[in-house]
């Protein structure tokens, strides 16, 4: 039996969101957590006074924009992800 397994990572975390049975399912909680994180950092990029802060923001937001979820790259920073898993019976 495959499953999917969604959640986000970054350098220092890796956070398992949701497991599905099948992959639109994975999909749809995947991009559900991509829009949260353009939301946070949309947030985040409001409140920024620096140049330096609020270029990073923008990158953030440009990168986590990809549709994709095999090309989406956002390292550093928080990266949502689906990985297929086998599981014994």
């Amino acid at each position: 039996m495959r499953i999917f397994v969604v959640g986000d990572s970054g350098p220092e975390h890796n956070n398992v969101i949701s497991i599905h049975r099948t992959y639109e399912g994975a999909l749809k909680a995947w991009n559900r957590r991509r829009l949260e994180l353009i939301e946070e950092a949309q947030s985040y990029l409001k409140s920024m006074t620096s140049e330096s802060e609020k270029e990073m923001y923008e990158r953030i937001i440009k990168n986590l924009s990809c549709e994709d979820p095999e090309r989406i790259d956002n390292y550093p920073q928080e990266t949502p992800y689906i990985t297929e898993k086998k599981l014994q019976e």
